[in-house]
């Protein structure tokens, strides 16, 4: 049993009308100017076929040329001022669907932007977006499918309506008595039995489009993996240029070949396929059904013209308006049936933009008193999502105001962790972090931010000007902006820069971009938590793509840059300490030592001494070599 079986008819309902308030939050007028659309696409053919029977019947009869002209008139006239006005309504129409995909891209972004990082993080999640796209693309199902839906209910509803509206009297005529003409037409049971054919013919039609939406719901369930992964190849791989270099190099190409081959459009391919012979089966019968009951109305027609029921114009009015009538009638019941099955896919995106989101709620943080901000955390423990073993134990740690303190330890014991748990970019599992003294998860969430700049370790900048990069906005301060640069020691290399701060990191936008190197990116991203401004400043892993004399023009100007903020300094590069208070040395995610650095390196048999001297003497050994 498909879900759109599992689901009930209010249940598909709810959901519909959901999809409707999202169309319209995504798109606003879309759905509006649709309905327009489809309300005009309806009734023009319709005064066509009313007015032709109408001028066929004068022709026939007293040729009045005046009522005839007037009758041309309006005809020619009423089609052409409808037309154009759906014309016109069809260019916005298409403007906005065309804007819809990159609309509803901006959508899921900012619900990206909110949702709980360890969610932001999933792979799961992830997947579900792209199917939620690919769906989109590909099945064409999803919240726009809603609007197409509904703007064929709409217009096959006019159509049935209008079309019952014209065709009623000839179809309910009977020959007058006397006549010697009365036979098959005017039976009724010949009427019923036209009738149910025409509704045997619809009720199979839909069951096709529901059998055949399930099955392509189906096949499109792992597009959305076939596809992610020939993207990856296609877009994030190949169109790079630092991948360039390793599949020249190393001779990469017939092995991307084969795995894109073998896992992206072999299988992809065999989804195309079978939606291509569904669509082709499913065509073939609905064309021999509109075969079936187009012969059908030309006998009933036929008869009725026969026995002299209906006049000459009646015939070409009632058989195109029944035609019409059995057309829409087939369209409405299907685009309902395909609604509903549309909700298999609308509601992978219902899943995604109901993913609990970061609790933005909260009180405002104080106003800074002299004493400055204390954090501590309290016997915190943490996993990552999936993982059973711990990143971080029991860990407690007190950051004095305007204390420097290192954490320093291998690759996985921890550091990192701590430092996105202490932006809340994760929540613990067991114990709790404290602002002075209260709760971190108290405060609102922005405000709470705005107490840090974080120089990530895997940090971003975007494709834009340095001086957006660093200001983090359009408007900024071109002397701060310079002072940050100038602390952050990058501002020498900026100035040589034809357009200074308005040069463009990286080449996606702009042909004069510059491609930094990774010493250079990291110091913007410096600038950027200097120009920030924030009384608690966090590096983590700050000079790692420095080069020796670069990381020591940083740690020279390690008290400049601080200030009296208070300093969390993330490092394996102890050489580093010795600028700090404190130092808590991580180890298999607990705190196993803390101290100044004299104090540690006392303690020879200590994990600090330990990874000092190893360190030590492979600047000692390095030092040999290079003489």
């Amino acid at each position: 049993m498909s879900d759109a079986d599992r689901r009930s008819f209010g249940k598909d309902l709810q959901m519909i009308k959901r999809g409707c308030t999202l169309a319209r939050q995504i798109s606003p007028g879309l759905m509006e100017l649709t309905l327009v659309k489809s309300v005009l696409n309806a009734i023009i053919p319709f005064v066509s076929i009313y007015m032709l029977a109408v001028i066929i019947d004068e022709l026939l009869g007293e040729r009045n040329l005046k009522l005839l002209a007037f009758y041309v008139g309006v005809t020619v006239g009423g089609t052409f001022l409808m037309s154009v006005l759906a014309e016109w309504v069809s260019k916005k129409v298409s403007i906005q669907n065309g804007m819809f995909e990159a609309r509803l891209q901006h959508f899921l972004n900012d619900k990206n932007l909110t949702m709980d990082f360890t969610r932001l993080e999933d792979p799961k999640n992830t997947e579900l977006r792209e199917k939620i796209m690919g769906n989109m693309y590909a099945a064409g199902g999803g919240v726009h499918a809603i609007v197409e839906q509904i703007a064929t209910i709409v217009e096959s509803s006019f159509s049935v309506i209008v079309a019952v509206a014209i065709s009623f009297g000839a179809l309910t005529a009977t020959a007058a008595a006397g006549s010697g003409r009365i036979g098959v037409e005017n039976s009724v049971w010949f009427s019923l039995l036209l009738i149910a054919a025409i509704v045997i013919c619809i009720a199979q039609t839909v069951r096709n489009s529901r059998s055949a939406k399930k099955k392509e719901f189906e096949l499109f369930q792992n597009g959305a993996r076939i596809n992610g992964y020939i993207g990856y190849y296609n877009h994030f791989y190949l169109e790079d240029d630092q991948a360039g270099k390793d599949v020249r190099i190393f001779d990469q190409r017939q092995l991307i070949v084969d795995e894109v081959l073998a896992k992206g459009r072999l299988p992809w391919l065999h989804v195309v396929n079978g939606t291509y012979r569904l669509n082709q089966k499913y065509l073939s019968f609905n064309s021999a059904i509109s075969a079936l009951i187009g012969g059908l109305i030309y006998i009933f027609i036929g008869l009725k013209a026969l026995s002299g029921t209906i006049s000459i114009g009646s015939v070409t009015q009632s058989y195109a308006a029944i035609f019409r009538l059995v057309s829409a009638a087939g369209h409405l019941s299907v685009s309902l049936s395909k609604i509903r099955s549309n909700n298999n896919y609308v509601e992978l995106l219902y899943e995604f933009i109901d993913m609990p989101s970061e609790n933005h709620e909260g009180t405002e943080i104080p106003a800074r008193s002299e004493a400055g901000w204390e954090i501590e955390f309290h016997n915190v423990s943490f996993r990552y999502p999936a993982s059973e073993q711990y990143a971080l134990h029991n860990l407690s740690l007190k950051l004095s105001p305007s204390s420097r303190t290192a954490i320093v330890g291998m690759n996985g014991s921890g550091k990192s962790t701590m430092i996105k748990l202490l932006c809340r970019l994760y929540s613990p599992e067991s114990g709790y972090i404290t602002l002075n003294g209260k709760d971190i998860t108290k405060f609102e969430y922005k405000a709470y931010l705005s107490l840090f700049s974080v120089v990530f370790q895997d940090f971003q900048l975007l494709a834009f000007p340095i001086g957006q990069n660093v200001a983090v906005s359009k408007d900024y301060e071109e002397e701060n902006v310079w002072r940050s640069l100038q602390k952050a020691g990058i501002a020498d290399r900026i100035r040589e820069l034809p357009l200074g701060t308005k040069q463009s990191i990286y080449k996606n936008f702009e042909e004069d971009g510059v491609d930094l190197s990774g010493g250079e990116s990291q110091k913007i991203a410096l600038a950027r938590a200097i120009y920030k401004d924030a009384p608690i400043v966090v590096l983590d892993e700050p000079t790692a793509a420095l080069d020796p004399v670069s990381e020591y023009e940083v740690y020279s100007r390690f008290n400049e840059m601080i200030g009296g903020k208070t300093a969390l300094f993330v490092s394996h590069r102890l050489s580093s300490c010795r600028f700090c208070d404190r130092i808590a040395v991580f180890h298999d995610g607990r705190i196993v030592q803390f101290g100044t650095h004299s104090e540690l390196l006392q303690i020879s048999n200590g994990k600090y001494a330990e990874l000092w001297n190893a360190q030590a003497q492979y600047y000692t050994e390095k030092a040999r070599f290079d003489r």
